[in-house]
């Protein structure tokens, strides 16, 4: 860890005391790899390895002024204590050359405790000098005031690159909220164009890189936050759609600006209809249905007939038309809509249904995608409603659950057995004793016992987190444990039906 400054310190002053840690240790590596090469002519008795041994204890008792010293090496650059130390050549060379050697022991990086002895910077000289012929199995490192910091493990750089995939996948919602307000729908001026465009990018690259945790945003219902998180999320769905029928990088970009902007003409009504809390009488109904020519007109009126505006306008008109033909609003057509516009119908439904509203409560997950269901063929897209199943599963994620164990868990997506919908990947939050786990742990319900066929835990019903007082999207982007599988379900070969 960087050593702290001293309270009230400047910035100057703590840009001087990182150059001061930088400057110790190049001195420490160019006395360390100096020292290793006289211990390779001369004996431990020799005049110039004993003052080379006096300059090397000075530069640690230096650097241990605020404590033990930690070197981490990586990609070819030495920190110490948290400091990235701007090396000169011989510096350079000298961390290179203990860089090779600690990873011959598959480690990063050394810890000098306060109580190293001269004797043991002497052995790490010889370490770094006169053994590095040596094979890696004739090694030895045991010296007192030292330990080695192992190379992570591939499990570690996996849990770390997931948990850096969470972060930045919130970051991308908080950044969504500040981009899609009411107000800046109604302007959508070119800097707000620009940014959502920035936004819609993120998105499409955080489904390329982590489809889980771009599902996870979908978990993200909050009854505190605007309107406006209700087309993020269509947006989100869209795009984890598209991927899954193949559309291209340009085309995932297209659906989802159309979908931050599907409800624009929201944006254009009296916000007190939203605020109602009963049902619209048939005046009120009939102003809310006049939202999407409005946003069609709007997005016309202020931004021309490029390709883009009109994705925008064609889906802000077409988006609560049925499927079928038979109805919707504002008008009827007799014409399959446009696909941008079936995919946001789907995406729409399924949130709304998920989301409260003043006259309602929200709807659970698993009860949404069972709505979504009766109404394809109809007023929704069947194959696209099927491709919203094959995405989310019976259990979108999100949904809080209960295993035949007694456990409770939050779903977190696919697993990665034959029947990942199924059997999806979740997020164990309390014991089968009913106790909260402090860190959760994420499994995959498509693992085995080791030695029997039967399942290690299976999904038996889903339960209403509005009944358990438990805030789901903190849960999810909490700190984890992740628990990889260690026998996975692949002797199954039936392919899972979206409809099983």
């Amino acid at each position: 860890m960087i050593p702290p400054g001293p309270a009230g310190a400047s910035p100057e002053a703590d840009r001087a005391r990182r150059r001061e840690i930088a400057r110790k240790a190049r001195d420490f590596l160019i006395h360390l790899d100096t020292l290793g090469r006289l211990l390779s002519i001369h004996d431990a008795g020799n005049t110039a390895v004993r003052e080379a041994l006096q300059r090397l204890s000075a530069d640690v008792s230096a650097l241990q002024a605020d404590g033990q010293v930690t070197l981490v090496f990586a990609e070819g650059h030495t920190f110490v204590n948290g400091v990235w130390v701007r090396a000169s050549q011989r510096a350079w060379e000298a961390g290179v050359t203990l860089t090779r050697r600690l990873e011959e022991l598959r480690a990063r990086g050394l810890v000098l405790s306060e109580g190293i002895t001269p004797e043991a910077l002497l052995q790490l000289s010889r370490f770094v000098g006169v053994d590095r012929d040596k094979p890696a199995a004739d090694l030895r490192f045991d010296l007192d005031g030292t330990e080695i910091l192992p190379l992570p493990s591939e499990a570690d750089r996996a849990r770390a690159g997931r948990s850096a995939e969470r972060a930045r996948a919130a970051e991308i919602f908080r950044e969504g909220m500040l981009t899609i307000g009411r107000e800046d729908l109604r302007k959508l001026d070119l800097y707000m164009r620009r940014r959502q465009r920035a936004l819609v990018q993120s998105l499409v690259q955080l489904a390329e890189d982590s489809p889980e945790e771009l599902l996870a945003l979908t978990a993200i219902r909050d009854p505190r936050l605007p309107e406006s998180a209700h087309s993020l999320t269509t947006a989100i769905l869209c795009i984890a759609m598209g991927r899954l029928i193949g559309l291209g990088r340009r085309s995932l970009m297209r659906v989802g600006v159309a979908a931050l902007g599907h409800n624009l003409g929201e944006a254009l009504i009296d916000q007190a209809i939203f605020d109602l809390p009963r049902p619209l009488d048939p005046e009120e109904r009939r102003e809310l249905e006049r939202h999407p020519l409005l946003g069609m007109g709007y997005q016309l009126t202020h931004h021309g007939f490029s390709p883009a505006a009109l994705d925008r306008a064609v889906v802000s008109a077409e988006h609560h038309l049925r499927w079928d033909g038979a109805g919707g609003y504002p008008f009827r057509s007799g014409h399959s809509p446009h696909l941008f516009s079936r995919m946001i119908a789907v995406a729409d439904v399924f949130d709304a249904l998920c989301t409260s509203r003043p006259h309602r409560e929200a709807y659970t997950p698993d009860q949404a995608i069972k709505l979504v269901r009766r109404m394809a063929g109809g007023q929704l897209d069947p194959d696209l409603v099927s491709v919203l199943l094959h995405l989310v599963g019976r259990y979108p994620p999100g949904s809080l659950v209960e295993l035949d164990t007694g456990e409770w868990a939050i779903v977190l997506g696919p697993g990665a057995g034959a029947t990942p919908l199924k059997r999806p990947r979740v997020l164990l939050i309390a014991d089968e004793d009913g106790f909260t786990i402090p860190r959760p742990i994420a499994v995959d319900t498509g693992e085995r016992h080791r030695r029997r066929r039967a399942w290690l835990r299976t999904i038996v019903r889903a339960l209403d987190p509005r009944r358990t007082q438990l805030e789901i999207p903190p849960l999810l982007f909490a700190d984890r444990i992740d628990n990889p599988p260690v026998k996975l379900d692949h002797d199954v070969t039936t392919r899972e039906r979206p409809d099983a």
